[in-house]
């Protein structure tokens, strides 16, 4: 038998046309490059979640789906009931990310046969809890066989007709925020996040929102999603950027669930001050929207600025295992 090892050209291996090699986000702009249009369609991939008219007007329904799988998103030896969190958790903040109500939960479940029930009974009671403390309820889902344990979650959610919150909504002048600190989120906070369903649901009713997204992969990833989507650069003020850990750490570790937005700098002052009144946490400024399509810099005190640079985790881009997010 000739090993594969043994061929000598380890580039063979990896084609260009390969998941591992065009990465997460490339992957999924190709898959979607070609979906069916739809005259209900009001938002289709690229945003947090897709949104479609629902019959009768006055509301459009809003949908989203997120995995969780053992070894990526959390270690076997986690707690059930948090894991449960997390994978509600990621939807939920989906959904508060455009903005909406949360309405409707499905799970399917992949998991070996040896897999322990009373594990499996731990994850749902989490996960239906959940849903509950934010109005969405689990209404059914499915269960196939598998080599480790896998957790698929759809989530619907309702919004006033026309009125979600997107990442294409960022104009030059704006201000940036973020709900709350950043970083080391994999000590724990990255399975007992509280997502901000009544923080977005707030931060639409205000009128105020220019653009809107959750920070899942990092602050410096997931603000060029909105730089992409509304044609337009960023610079953030370093000294601003609430952390957790450094901020090296805020920029690139991913999974704060926080939401971060733009908006009018001449209404910043007023949002804080009923963000705390409401909510008894900080709203953050942390820099401004600017011209220069695409551009990321980083401010330091002195002034200087840097081009931050693209590195959060991707999935298959990734050659280490990352540890669970």
């Amino acid at each position: 038998m000739i090993s594969v090892a043994s061929t000598g050209d380890s580039a063979s291996l990896f084609p260009m046309n390969t998941l591992g090699k065009i990465g997460e986000h490339a992957a999924i702009q190709r898959l979607t490059a070609n979906l069916g249009a739809h005259a209900d369609l009001r938002v289709a991939p690229g945003d947090d979640c897709a949104v479609t008219a629902l019959p009768g007007g006055g509301l459009d329904q809003v949908f989203t789906t997120d995995p969780v799988i053992e070894g990526v998103h959390f270690l076997p030896s986690e707690k059930p009931e948090r894991i449960g969190n997390k994978a509600a958790g990621r939807v939920l903040s989906d959904l508060a990310a455009m903005g909406a109500q949360p309405q409707w939960l499905l799970v399917n479940i992949v998991a070996a046969p040896d897999q322990d029930m009373q594990v499996l009974e731990g994850i749902y009671d989490g996960l239906v809890a959940a849903g509950a403390r934010f109005g969405a309820t689990v209404i059914g889902g499915d269960l196939a066989r598998g080599p480790c344990l896998e957790l698929h979650v759809f989530g619907t959610g309702t919004v006033p007709a026309g009125k979600a919150l997107l990442r294409s909504g960022a104009r030059s002048g704006e201000s940036i925020l973020v709900t709350g600190p950043l970083g080391c989120s994999i000590a724990g906070r990255h399975l007992d996040f509280v997502p901000r369903v009544a923080e977005g649901i707030f931060l639409r009713e205000s009128g105020w929102v220019g653009a809107m997204m959750d920070i899942s992969d990092g602050l410096a990833t997931d603000l060029r999603h909105i730089l992409a989507q509304s044609r337009v650069g960023a610079v953030l003020d370093a000294s601003r950027i609430p952390t957790v850990g450094t901020l090296e750490n805020a920029l690139y570790d991913g999974e704060d669930f926080e939401l971060l937005f733009t908006m009018a700098p001449e209404q910043v002052e007023t949002l804080q001050t009923e963000w705390t009144e409401r909510f008894g946490t900080d709203l953050f400024e942390i820099g401004r929207v600017v011209d220069t399509a695409g551009a990321l810099e980083l401010r330091q005190a002195d002034g200087s600025t840097e081009l931050l640079k693209g590195k959060a985790f991707e999935h298959f881009i990734d050659r280490e295992p990352p540890p669970p997010r």
